[in-house]
Order: structure tokens, then sequence, then C-alpha cells
């Protein structure tokens, strides 16, 4: 049985930079010529017929040279692979980047994922909080005028929702205030999903009783305000990044790949459950559950507010991916985005 040498893990770590830099198939020769192996050419090609029969590299179709296959980027990423250090002044950028912008969440999301684009050139997805579980903190009714009026809703993870609505029938300032603050005792520490029409129709019920206010429809904030709460959204960043890779010239690859990235709902799925930790996924080419990536690999990272875990970013692109350059830089914008975030609710 072969064993995977020190020499073997030399020669493929350097097959693997090559074919990151250049995308053709990396013969004996050239290795020979760039990397000092201390070893003739014929023992480098050698070790690359044993590397190719442990299932470490490919043999494209009528070429002399030799490819990564996936079991190969999986063993450089698990074992050999040493990540980039951010350097402070890209760390300051990227900070600086995210002070200059809004600090409505969304807003830092969309920027996330426009920034993690342009940092890796490949194609980012960001996933923005998911907020199912997240806790009722406070709410707001802001008469506009005698039949409309501004509903703004925040919880623990810092969502605001801000929504227009027709008022349930007509009330006063001083009636609205009494319905926020009773609404505001009475759903504390509930979580979203939990607060549903039927719900909220008992409460009506208690602030006629308590309150001698009359209100005609309590349960319309189910739908109006904590049912639009619950959407969940992924930001697309460099659509076009994966598609001016050399591996992406056969249409029928790209239209696989457009078709993804043009339903939610597979992105969802694609980006997988959220997680409570702080490591970098690496998933490759025939490990992604879904045929339409096969061809692709995905970097992925969850963003935190205190110790909760509430969205995920990543980066897709080809197999033939800057690993260490990837990782390193999903890292540390995950870090930086939940750092930024408990800055976000502590300023609050």
């Amino acid at each position: 049985m072969l064993e995977m040498t020190d020499r073997k893990k030399d020669v493929l770590k350097a097959i693997i930079n090559e074919y990151v830099m250049t995308a053709e198939p990396v013969g004996s020769r050239t290795l020979a010529r760039r990397y000092d192996f201390g070893v003739s050419s014929a023992t480098i090609r050698n070790e690359m017929a044993d590397l190719e029969e442990m299932g470490y590299l490919e043999k494209p179709h009528k070429s002399a040279g030799r490819i990564p296959s996936d079991k190969g980027y999986r063993f450089y990423v698990d074992t050999l692979m040493e990540l980039r250090d951010i350097s402070k002044q890209q760390r300051k950028k990227i900070k600086d980047n995210y002070e200059s912008k809004a600090k409505e969440i969304h807003d830092i999301i969309k920027q996330t994922s426009d920034m993690l684009s342009e940092l890796t050139h490949y194609t980012s997805l960001v996933l923005t909080p998911q907020v199912q579980d997240s806790v009722f903190q406070k709410l707001k009714l802001i008469p506009l005028d005698s039949r409309h009026m501004l509903l703004i809703l925040m919880t623990d993870i810092g969502v605001v929702q801000n929504k227009v609505v027709v008022m349930p029938g007509e009330l006063s300032r001083s009636e609205l205030q009494k319905i926020s603050r009773y609404l505001n005792e009475n759903l504390e520490g509930l979580s979203l999903s939990g607060i549903d029409k039927d719900l909220l129709n008992n409460l009506e019920k208690n602030l006629i009783n308590q309150l001698d206010i009359l209100v005609s429809d309590l349960g319309f904030l189910a739908d109006d305000l904590f049912r639009v709460s619950l959407d969940e959204k992924i930001y697309l960043g460099g659509t076009t990044n994966i598609l001016e890779q050399p591996e992406f010239n056969d249409i029928r690859k790209v239209k696989a790949v457009l078709r993804v990235l043009e339903k939610e709902e597979l992105l969802y799925n694609i980006l997988g459950k959220i997680y409570n930790s702080s490591e970098v996924e690496v998933i490759i080419g025939q490990e992604n559950e879904f045929d339409e990536i096969k061809d692709c690999s995905m970097v992925t990272a969850t963003y935190q507010l205190g110790d909760k875990a509430i969205g995920k970013i990543g980066v897709l692109g080809p197999t033939r991916m800057e690993y260490p350059n990837v990782v390193s830089k999903v890292k540390i914008v995950a870090q930086i985005l939940s750092n930024m975030l408990d800055e976000t609710e502590r300023n609050k």
C-alpha cells in the first residue's frame, strides 16, 4: 500500500499551488524547474504517478500533466494549507469600511456581501440573521395621521422592523402609547415565532377589559409586523466573478451555476444550518449535496451576536480556489462583522 510521504505532500502542495495560479495541468518538468525537491524530474514523475494512484491527482484527457482531485484538495485543506495572515492595514480597512456606512443591520449585511466578493474575487453569499428564535425586546406605535401609524419592532439580535399600517379603528396618541406599553410588558422575553394571532387576540381582550380601550383587531400585528420580521434574505456579491474562471467556459456549467444563484430557497439549503461555532467550513466539489455546484467549493462561517450564532457568510468558487486566501478572509470578515453587530447593539 502506498504511503503519503513528506515528499509526496510537497509534490501535491506544489501541484495545487501551480494549478491555482495557471489553471493548466502541471507536469514533472515544471515542478523540477520551479521547486527545489532535490530529486530528478523522473523521480517527481513517479511521485505524481503514485499520487494519482492514491486518488489525490487526476490526469485530464490528452494531457501529460496532472491536476488535483477533490480528494487532493481535501487533504491539502485539512493537512497542508497554511493560512495567510491578514495585515493590520487590511483589518483596519475592513473595519473602516463598516464604520463609514449606515448602521441598520440589513445595510451592514448587504455591505458584507459586497466587501467579501471584492476581497476574494469570488461570489459571496451572506444570510441575514435567522430571527425565528430571536426574543421580543420593544415595540413602538407612532401615529402618522388619523388612519396610519408606524410600527417599530426591536429584538435581542438587533433586528429593527419598520412598517406603516392602517390603524385598527380611531386611536389617540395616548391610547397607542398605552397599547404599546401593555404589549411590551406582556410580550417581553417571548420569541417572535411564539407571537401569533391567538396570543394577540387574547391580549386584545385584556386591553379592552383592563384599559378600556376599544381595539377592533390587534391580531393584524401578527400579519403586518411579526410575520414580516421573520423574513430572511440572502445577499449575493460578485455574482459574475465565478463565471470569469476558466473552468466555467463550458456553457453547461455556467447555466447550472446561474440557476443556483437565481434560486434563493436552494441557496438557503446550500448554506446549510447555522451552528454555534467559530470554525470555518470548507466543502469541496463532489462533497456538495447539490449537483449544480459539484464543480465548485464553498467556504462558510457563522457570524454572531454575543455568544449566539445568528447568520452565515460564504464564498462560492471553483474547486481550483485559492483556499488559504479565502479561508483567512472569510474568517476575519465573520469576526469583524460579529464585533460590529455587538457594537451596534450596545450603542442602541
